[in-house]
């Protein structure tokens, strides 16, 4: 499952090896200023419900992993690693390559309070 490394000026996203390949990419780091809300959810498995992937993988109940967009014409760009129900983090960002970011993890909350050290 995907962890996430919090370090002074960024953040990484470091994927397991078979994330990788549903993704088509390898971890993904962002700098912390472009973080601009942190939530955490009970439940991100429906997200990117709706959404294309490109690249990316879906197995309805199961994962969400890759790059997902939009349908609506605003064209917003979401890299995902959902696997089944469970809790997670959602990162809004601005100025950076994707516009949000999803991961499921169980330490959404250690996570979040780690963020919001760094000011995001």
């Amino acid at each position: 499952m995907a962890e996430l490394h919090i370090h002074d000026e960024a953040l990484t996203v470091h994927l397991d090896w078979w994330e990788k390949l549903a993704a088509r990419r390898s971890d993904l780091t962002i700098p912390l200023r472009v973080v601009r809300k942190v939530d955490v959810l009970a439940d991100v498995s429906d997200l990117v419900a709706g959404q294309t992937q490109n690249p990316g993988m879906r197995i309805q109940g199961m994962t969400s992993t890759g790059t997902f967009t939009t349908v609506d014409g605003s064209h917003k760009k979401t890299f995902a690693v959902c696997h089944g129900r469970r809790p997670g983090l959602v990162l809004e960002l601005e100025g950076a390559t994707f516009d949000r970011i999803v991961v499921s993890t169980d330490s959404a909350r250690h996570y979040a309070a780690q963020l919001s050290q760094y000011g995001a």
